[in-house]
C-alpha cells in the first residue's frame, strides 16, 4: 500500500517485537484466568439471550429469524464437548476474546512501524465494560467480531498483495454473515477505501476480489435459503430495527450516553478523537494505514448516528467500528509519542493509565452490583439474575402437578421461556405463545399442539389478569400463584405461575403480524 505511511521510529526505541508479544499473551493469559474464575465463582446465571441462543443450539438449522446459525454452532459444539451448563456456554465468550485480541493485535503489528500499536489497542478494548461483557457472554457479538478483525487483517494483505489474502478475506465476510448481518457493512468500508485510494482500484480488474466475494457469497448461503423459504422474515426483522416514529434528538443524545458509558469517557474520547484524526490524516491526507482503518471504522459509527435520530440504537450494535479506531488511536498516539518531550511523554503516559484505570474500575463494579446494592433499575446485570431461582420454582409447580411428565411449560416472552427451558429440572418442553406479540424463533417451530390433553405451567411476567386465550386453552386453570423472585435477598421479579389443566390447543395471534 501507498499513500504516505508513518515513518517507523528510530530502531533504538521501540521494543523487539518479541518482547511486546510475550507482553501481549501475559496480559491475555491473566485477564482469561480472572474471566474463568469470575465465571465459576460468581454463578451467573445466563443471560436471557444466551438461554434463546442454547434453546437454537438444540435444534441445529440453515438459520434463524433474527440472526445467522453460527452462535448456534458454538454453543452446540461447546456443549456436545462439555456438557450442558453456563460455564460451557460461555467458554465461547473467553476464547473468542483472546481471538480477537490475538487478531487486533496482527493487525496492528502489519499496519504499523512500531508494535506496541496492536498491544495498545488490545488493552484498551479488553478493559472497557462493553469488550468485557464480550468475553462473558455467549451472544452473537464474539464470533462476529472476530470474524470482523479477520475481515480487515485479510483485506489488508490482500490489498497489498493479493493471492489467497481474498479467499481468506471473503471466508471471514461469509462466516460473519453467519454471525451477524451487520458483517455487510464490510461494503461500504470497502467502497469508501477504493475511493479514497484510487491505487488500489486497479485490483477491480483482477480475479483475486471476485474469487474473495464469490467464497463470501458461497458460505452466506444459508441463511439465504432459510429465508426464502420462511418468507424472508429475517430481511423484514432487520428493516425494522432501529425504526421510530420521527426525528428526534433524544435517541441520539442516549446512544451518545450508553457509548460513553460502555466505553468509559476517556476511551470514548480516544476513539471519537481517532475518527476525527483518521478522516483528516487518513481519508482526505490519503496516509496509510489510517486510510484503511478508517475507512471501515467511521461509516459504521456515521451510520448508527444518523439512525439513533429517528429510534433506538443497541449499545453494542456499534462495536465493529472500534477495533480499527482503537488502532488509528494508538498508532496516532505513538507517532505523536516521538514528538514529544520528557514532559509530554509522561503526559501522555499518564492519560493512557488513567483511561486504563477508569475502564477497568467501571468493568470491575459491574460484576459487585449485588455487594454495592445497586437499584435493579439502575443495576445492568439484573438481566442475569432470579433465572435459576424461577425455574425451582416453577419445577416444584411442575412436580405437584398429576403427571408431572406430561406437563409442559408456557409464556408469552421468548426469554421467560429460554430461561425456563434451561433452569428447569430435566429441560421439559416450552413454548411461547404468541398473544400479538411479534415474531421470534418459536414461531418456526412446533408448537404445543402436540400435546392436547396434557397440563401446563404458564408463567406471565405480571399479576395482572389472565388473557382469555390462555384461559381458553384449557379445561381448567389455577392461580394465579403469585412469586416474588428473589436472588440473595435482593427482588429480581414478580411472575405469576399458573397451572393449566387438560389443554385443548391455542387460537393463532390476532392482526397482521409484527417482526
Amino acid at each position: 500500500m501507498t499513500g504516505g505511511a508513518p515513518a517507523g521510529p528510530p530502531a533504538s526505541i521501540v521494543p523487539d517485537d518479541r518482547t511486546v508479544a510475550r507482553w501481549l499473551l501475559v496480559v491475555l493469559a491473566l485477564l482469561t484466568a480472572l474471566r474463568v474464575i469470575y465465571l465459576v465463582v460468581a454463578g451467573l446465571d445466563l443471560s436471557p439471550d444466551e438461554a434463546h441462543y442454547w434453546e437454537w443450539s438444540r435444534r441445529p438449522d440453515l438459520s434463524y429469524y433474527s440472526k445467522g446459525p453460527l452462535v448456534a454452532y458454538v454453543i452446540y459444539a461447546l456443549t456436545a464437548t462439555f456438557g450442558t451448563s453456563e460455564l460451557s456456554i460461555r467458554l465461547g465468550a473467553v476464547l473468542l476474546s483472546v481471538a480477537g485480541g490475538l487478531v487486533v493485535y496482527r493487525l496492528g503489528r502489519e499496519t504499523f512501524p512500531d508494535p506496541r500499536a496492536g498491544l495498545l489497542a488490545v488493552v484498551g478494548l479488553q478493559l472497557t465494560p462493553l469488550f468485557w461483557a464480550g468475553s462473558l457472554l455467549m451472544t452473537i457479538d464474539p464470533p462476529f467480531l472476530v470474524c470482523w478483525t479477520l475481515a480487515l487483517l485479510f483485506l489488508y494483505r490482500a490489498l497489498a498483495r493479493g493471492g489467497a489474502d481474498w479467499i481468506l478475506a471473503g471466508a471471514a465476510v461469509g462466516l460473519g454473515i453467519l454471525a451477524k448481518y451487520s458483517m455487510l457493512f464490510i461494503l461500504p468500508g470497502l467502497v469508501l477505501y477504493l475511493w479514497r485510494a484510487p491505487e488500489a482500484r486497479a485490483w477491480l480488474g483482477r480475479p483475486g476480489p471476485y474469487l474473495g466475494a464469490a467464497v463470501a457469497l458461497v458460505l452466506s448461503l444459508p441463511p439465504v435459503v432459510w429465508n426464502a423459504q420462511h418468507g424472508w422474515v429475517s430481511a423484514r426483522h432487520v428493516a425494522s430495527q432501529g425504526r421510530g416514529a420521527g426525528l428526534t434528538v433524544v435517541e441520539l443524545v442516549e446512544f451518545v450516553g450508553v457509548q460513553l458509558g460502555i466505553l468509559t469517557p476517556l476511551i470514548a474520547g480516544l476513539l471519537a478523537w481517532a475518527a476525527w484524526y483518521g478522516i483528516r490524516e487518513g481519508l482526505v491526507r490519503r496516509r496509510e494505514p489510517y486510510r484503511f482503518l478508517t475507512a471501515f471504522g467511521v461509516p459504521v459509527i456515521a451510520f448508527y448516528l444518523l439512525l439513533s435520530l429517528q429510534g433506538k440504537i443497541q449499545a453494542n450494535w456499534p462495536a465493529p467500528a472500534y477495533p480499527s479506531l482503537a488502532l488509528v488511536a494508538a498508532g496516532a498516539l505513538l507517532e505523536r509519542r516521538r514528538r514529544l518531550g520528557p514532559a509530554g511523554r509522561r503526559a501522555q503516559t499518564a492519560f493512557l493509565l488513567a483511561a486504563a484505570g477508569l475502564a477497568l474500575g467501571v468493568s470491575a463494579l459491574g460484576h459487585v452490583t449485588e455487594l454495592l446494592g445497586v437499584p435493579g433499575r439502575l443495576d445492568p446485570t439484573l438481566r442475569l439474575r432470579g433465572w435459576r431461582e424461577l425455574g425451582a420454582l416453577v419445577g416444584a409447580h411442575r412436580r405437584a402437578m398429576p403427571a408431572p411428565e406430561r406437563t409442559f411449560l408456557l409464556a408469552e416472552r421468548y426469554q421467560v421461556t429460554s430461561e425456563l427451558a434451561f433452569y428447569v429440572e430435566g429441560h421439559p418442553p416450552a413454548y411461547n405463545v404468541n398473544l400479538g406479540r411479534r415474531l421470534n424463533q418459536y414461531d418456526f417451530w412446533e408448537g404445543p399442539e402436540r400435546h392436547r390433553q396434557w397440563d401446563a405451567i404458564y408463567v406471565q411476567e405480571n399479576v395482572g389478569s389472565l388473557d382469555t386465550r390462555i384461559v381458553g386453552a384449557f379445561d381448567r386453570i389455577e392461580g394465579p400463584f403469585r412469586v416474588d423472585v428473589r436472588r440473595r435477598g435482593l427482588l429480581v421479579r414478580t411472575v405469576a405461575i399458573y397451572r393449566g389443566y387438560g389443554f385443548r390447543g391455542l387460537a393463532p395471534p390476532p392482526g397482521a403480524l409484527s417482526y
